[in-house]
């Protein structure tokens, strides 16, 4: 038997998601309505709304939009490092003419 041809439905935004979260939670629509309109599945819509209380609106970010968040993260820190270790070859190296003056 042949493989099923099923179309793969384009992952949702991080505004769609919020958007149904909102709807959901706070102007209290309810999810088989949402699902509908959005024309997604009513699970979705429910891990969609745990990932929110868990996580807060940054969690429903694709994983891709975090991993890219974690990317800058890290960056950032790596360059605060750079910059602090720079720093103290600047010290060393000062030091270093401090102690052959006095000697």
């Amino acid at each position: 038997m042949g493989r099923l041809n099923r179309k793969r439905k384009q992952q949702a935004s991080f505004e769609q998601k919020k958007y149904a979260v909102l709807e959901i939670l706070e102007k209290g629509r309810h999810k088989n309505e949402v699902a509908i309109e959005l024309d997604i599945h009513k699970n979705s819509l429910t891990n969609w709304i745990n990932i929110y209380k868990e996580k807060g609106m940054d969690g429903l970010r694709s994983s891709d939009s975090a991993r890219e968040t974690d990317y800058h993260s890290e960056l950032e820190r790596l360059r605060e490092i750079e910059k602090k270790y720079n720093e103290q070859l600047t010290e060393i190296e000062i030091l270093k003419k401090f102690q052959a003056f006095l000697k």
